[in-house]
């Protein structure tokens, strides 16, 4: 059971409302508050693909500009925003099950980020600010070696679970020195935390696949403690280093509104199912498609790029269903 401040509608109180029929995913967007709308499974999951989970698995990826050496990033010197921003404009369609993010040097294991982590990540830290369950972390920022692979962050995120406080764990690879050695340390990003979202995302790879199994998924406690890191930064420090350098997509209050549609006001139409009606809620697969169609119809500045002047500050974001 999930905490209030991160439950959602079920079907049978979306069934309450009037009901729509969709041709078109981004058309959510336009839902009203009293309105349901209904979309076919079909429309959502690509060819070749059995079911939402493969494809979060073994789907197309969103790929920011890749860097081979410390001398190649440094001398592009762009900041993984604006790397974003240029890989997010020139999508193609919207069947993406992720972005994606690769290191140089011995860890060569791809980043995975999944656009439906980078929201829960935004409630997380919501959720800690506007019920005072603060993220909790402590930097290790003193040691000679922190030029060279970045500071370590113990951090305690709160659960989303009932009866079940916080996760612990620690950020590997922190960059927040100004320093050449700041594109390959954030590139290495990685943590000691285990959750469900992590380990049961086993991925092996098809017999064409050029790229190795071994994939990291980012999940969205990891975030969500990165984003208190850069809170604690910029705050306490006055260091611009850990935003500066963050590869984790933002979302706009526009896209959270968005994305509350997709649990409060969306059913899927599924033959496949038992029902009777054939409707279900949205799985991950459908959420990340969706949040895919928003950034290719309105822009990565207006989805996932946070500006203080126009959405506020993410800690006071809107996450109530309506």
């Amino acid at each position: 059971m999930k905490k209030s401040f991160f439950t959602e509608s079920t079907k049978t109180e979306i069934k309450e409302k009037e009901r729509i029929d969709l041709s078109r995913i981004i058309k959510v967007k336009d839902l009203e508050d009293s309105q349901f709308g209904v979309l076919p499974s079909s429309i959502l999951i690509p060819r070749g693909f059995e079911n939402a989970r493969k494809f979060m698995k073994h789907g197309r990826e969103v790929k920011p500009r890749r860097f081979y050496s410390l001398g190649h990033a440094s001398e592009d010197g762009r900041t993984p925003i604006q790397l974003r921003e240029e890989a997010f404009n020139n999508i193609q369609n919207l069947y993406y099950c992720s972005y994606s993010i690769m290191p140089f040097g011995k860890d060569e294991r791809k980043r995975k980020i999944a656009l439906i982590e980078c929201l829960e990540a935004a409630r997380i830290f919501a959720f800690s600010h506007q019920f005072g369950k603060e993220i909790l972390i402590k930097p290790y920022d003193d040691a000679f070696r922190v030029k060279k692979d970045g500071a370590e962050i113990i951090a305690k995120v709160p659960s989303r679970t009932k009866n079940h406080h916080y996760l612990e764990f620690k950020l590997m690879s922190v960059p927040i020195i100004d320093s050449p050695e700041k594109y390959r340390i954030s590139l290495n990003f990685n943590s000691d935390h285990s959750c469900p979202s992590k380990r049961f995302n086993i991925r092996y790879k098809y017999l064409d696949d050029k790229e190795s199994s071994s994939v990291i998924n980012i999940c969205a406690h990891e975030i969500a403690a990165y984003l208190k890191t850069i809170e604690y930064y910029w705050n306490i420090e006055k260091n611009i280093i850990p935003i500066q350098m963050c590869h984790f997509a933002i979302p706009t209050q526009e896209t959270v509104n968005y994305y509350l549609k997709f649990e409060n006001n969306l059913l899927i139409f599924d033959e496949s199912i038992k029902p009777k009606d054939k409707l279900r809620k949205p799985n991950r697969g459908e959420k990340e498609i969706g949040l895919w169609a928003l950034v290719a119809e309105l822009d990565y500045d207006k989805t996932f790029y946070s500006k203080k002047s126009r959405d506020g500050d993410v800690a006071d974001y809107n996450w109530s269903i309506k």
